[in-house]
């Protein structure tokens, strides 16, 4: 957060003013007067000269000290600055002028010190907003969101008109879960300035989030319709609009992008996995290879040609792409999961799991490496108590500590704990996969077959007309959608690379 300086000198010097008409004058009440008349005109330089001669004949005047602290932080001087306040409060440890400059300056230049001082000022002023708005700052460069907002909420005048201050506010209550809050703040940050693109595009994703997708996308109209294009607010506006189901435009957007910007392999990477998604995989493949032609030593390019061409079932081909992102980027992510598919696909199980252990390794904090490991394990059928099987329930329950929100890790923790006799706690991961995902029939399933073995009997009709229900409305979904939303492939699949280069 920046604290205007101007303002911060004014209250100093009222606070100076008020405390001194309390006391007799000092001798000191001329030198003073003409330092604080030289800082409320700006002069810091002249204000500066004066604070130390006066110190000279008065060193140890609290007052003086203080005001040199302000002259020295005027001209920009910050360390000199705080040395000066450092001297006022050995003097006096409570006086608050000093306080609020020594916090001010360590705040400026980025001292997590700042935050003693800054408690110090509250205890004499629990309400003043800009202390409670440098606190803000400093709990959000912790990570520390919520103590953040608290102190943000106590800071709205003061940060009113600093949108960096606003933009960590917004980001807060983002990574809170307050989207509409989120929302508000970030469009007060860009009222302050309607040509700031990385306002309107925080504005836009909180509106998303808290389920407004038409605000979303008026938000980010001017942004998509930009010269130049820019290419963060498009790609987050294509991902609206086919969370719509608005899958035409969404793929316009994408080509209206690539278009513009041959060389955004993230353009690229998104229209790949709409073709996947859509099980359009040839479209996903002829976009990729354009982009190739842009950018021939993209290693995700390969990796993301390489599951379409899976898709095709040409799976040589789809090696042969796993390889070359491998000797181009041999550290990237899921390039080992993605060969073990391949494999899999294949029936070649025992490579297939070798590469999945070999991406777990490479990536053990990979929910989904350790996931593969875990189901490629369970499809060979080890018994209970085998190295083979203690590695398995290790893996599925290594996945769901790393991601809890894996549904398909907790629905193979559960089919392993079944097949082991441990009832109960096949029963709780099943729950919990319902929680995160009311539709999973996997889930639903391994319940019934678990509750079966309880005296919780009770539950199993319902369940067996949820499995029912589920199912049918599963099948009435997949003909909609194969009938709604297929993509057809371009007449000029590499117009993105003719136009581009005229």
């Amino acid at each position: 957060m920046h604290k205007n300086p101007r303002h911060a000198l004014v209250f100093c010097l009222l606070v100076v003013g008020a405390q001194l008409g309390h006391a007799q004058r000092q001798p000191a009440q001329d030198e003073i007067g003409r330092i604080s008349d030289a800082l409320r005109s700006g002069n810091f330089q002249q204000a500066s000269a004066l604070s130390q001669a006066a110190l000279v004949k008065w060193p140890g005047d609290v007052r003086i000290w203080t005001l040199r602290g302000m002259a020295v932080a005027g001209t920009g001087n910050l360390p000199l600055a705080l040395t000066a306040y450092r001297h006022a409060l050995n003097l006096a440890p409570a006086y608050l002028p000093a306080l609020e400059g020594a916090a001010q300056s360590e705040f400026q230049m980025g001292h997590e010190l700042a935050r003693p001082l800054l408690l110090k000022v509250l205890a004499q002023r629990p309400e003043d907003p800009t202390s409670h708005g440098m606190l803000g700052v400093l709990d959000y460069r912790k990570g520390n969101c919520a103590d953040a907002v608290v102190h943000f909420e106590k800071a709205a005048g003061a940060i009113a008109t600093q949108p960096a201050a606003l933009a960590q506010y917004g980001s807060c209550l983002a990574i809170l879960k307050r989207d509409d809050d989120a929302a508000a703040v970030f469009a007060e940050a860009l009222a302050l300035d309607p040509t700031k693109r990385d306002a309107r595009y925080n504005l836009a994703l909180a509106q998303w989030n808290a389920n407004q997708p038409d605000k979303a996308l008026a938000t980010l109209q001017p942004s998509v319709e930009a010269v130049p294009i820019d290419e963060d607010a498009s790609m987050l506006a294509a991902q609206i609009l086919e969370s719509r189901g608005d899958t035409v435009h969404a793929v316009e957007l994408l080509r209206k992008l690539l278009l513009a910007s041959p060389k955004d392999v993230d353009a690229y990477l998104q229209f790949a996995i709409l073709s996947f998604d859509h099980d359009s995989p040839q479209v996903g493949i002829d976009i990729v290879n354009a982009g190739l032609t842009q950018l021939p030593k993209e290693p995700r390019l390969y990796l993301a040609r390489g599951i379409l061409l899976t898709q095709v079932g040409e799976f040589a081909r789809a090696a042969d792409d796993f390889d070359t992102a491998g000797r181009i980027d041999p550290e990237l992510s899921f390039l080992g999961v993605a060969e073990g598919l391949v494999k899999s696909q294949q029936h070649k199980s025992a490579e297939a799991l070798a590469d999945f252990r070999a991406a777990a390794k490479t990536h053990p904090n990979d929910a989904y490496a350790q996931y593969l490991v875990a189901q490629a394990l369970q499809e060979k059928g080890n018994l209970t108590g085998s190295p083979e099987y203690e590695e398995e329930v290790k893996a599925a329950t290594r996945a769901v500590q790393l991601d809890p929100r894996l549904v398909a890790a907790h629905d193979l923790l559960s089919s392993i704990y079944f097949e082991n006799g441990r009832t109960d706690q096949a029963i709780k991961q099943s729950r919990d996969a319902l929680a995160l995902d009311p539709t999973d029939q996997q889930a639903v399933y391994h319940l019934i077959l678990a509750l079966r073995k309880t005296d919780q009997k009770d539950e199993v009709p319902a369940l067996l007309k949820r499995l029912v229900e589920l199912r049918a409305n599963a099948k009435s979904d997949q003909t909609t959608s194969n009938k709604r939303y297929r993509l057809y492939e371009p007449q000029a699949p590499a117009a993105a690379t003719s136009q581009s280069a005229q």
